[in-house]
Order: structure tokens, then sequence, then C-alpha cells
């Protein structure tokens, strides 16, 4: 049996929004972007969305943000959809992003996370985040967030599937 095929991970656009749309609500109970905030990001932004498909059912997705003169990028969001929890989806996601802050010249790549998510803060410290602040009470039930952050260094390659990864 031969090894499941990588997901293809690509940009997402305006067509997307309806899908993008729906996994953050499947994800998130509140602070959820609207299809407004979606279109300005996908347009207007100086932002990147990356899509992971399987069979075109879009399982997640990984927001990317960049600042003129600015050596960090911001993953501004991440989510995976319920339903696809736990395969990958994520993991493959922050590869293409870290991926594409090295190609745009960022040095660091940087986010907010839930204090209580705990699985999202086992992945990024898998991958090498490490938290350097909080904001106190962030979430709009009062939770707290942890800032985490990665050096990206130049030479890093990414593994695996990851590596398959064409430009996007």
């Amino acid at each position: 049996m031969s090894p499941p095929a990588a997901s293809p991970i690509r940009r997402a656009t305006p067509d997307d929004i309806t899908a993008l749309v729906a996994i953050e609500h499947a994800c998130f109970a509140g602070d959820r972007l609207d299809r407004r905030r979606f279109r300005y990001l996908l347009t207007a932004a100086n932002a990147v969305t990356l899509i992971d498909e399987h069979n075109g059912v879009p399982r997640g997705y990984l927001m990317l943000l960049f600042r003129t003169n600015s050596s960090a990028a911001r993953i501004y969001s991440i989510a995976t959809h319920p339903g696809h929890a736990r395969s990958g989806v994520a993991a493959s996601l922050l590869g293409a992003a870290e991926a594409l802050a090295r190609r745009h010249g960022c040095r660091r790549q940087r986010l907010e996370i839930r204090a209580d998510n705990q699985a999202s803060l086992s992945l990024f410290q898998r991958r090498g985040y490490q938290a350097f602040g909080a904001y106190p009470a962030y979430y709009h039930d009062g939770m707290d967030a942890v800032r985490l952050e990665k050096t990206l260094l130049m030479c890093d390659r990414p593994a695996g599937k990851e590596r398959r990864q064409r430009a996007l």
C-alpha cells in the first residue's frame, strides 16, 4: 500500500469564503471572522490565506499577515474543521506558512493562542514555538492569550509532506 498523497495546500480566493466561514463557525464559539472580514483579508490586506483541501473538501485554513518593514509574519488565524482534527492538517498548514514567511524574507513567525487550548499549544511547541508573553482576558470569554514566536532560519528545510508543498 502506498503512502497517502499530500493534501494540496493552496492560496484561498474569494470563492472560498463560504467554506472558510463554515470552518470558522465549526471551530469557534466567539471571536469569529465573518464574510466581510474574510473578503477584506483575501483581497485588500497584506495577507495570505492558505487552505488545505482533500478530495475538493476544505479541511482547514491558516491566515498569515505581513507588515511592511517587519521581519515577523503573524499567524492571524488557524483552524481545522473538527471532522479533520488530529489528521495533520494544522501541521501541514503551519509548515506551508513557515515556508511562505521565509520566502517573504521574514525571520520570525508569531501568534496568539488561547491559554486553555492544550492541543494547539502542544503542536506549536513541538514545531519550535516558544512563549514570550501573554495578553490577559484577550478572548471574548475572558480567557488569556499566550504569545508564541518561532525564529525562522533560512536554512530550515521542512520534512516529509511539507517539503512537497510548492510555491504558494
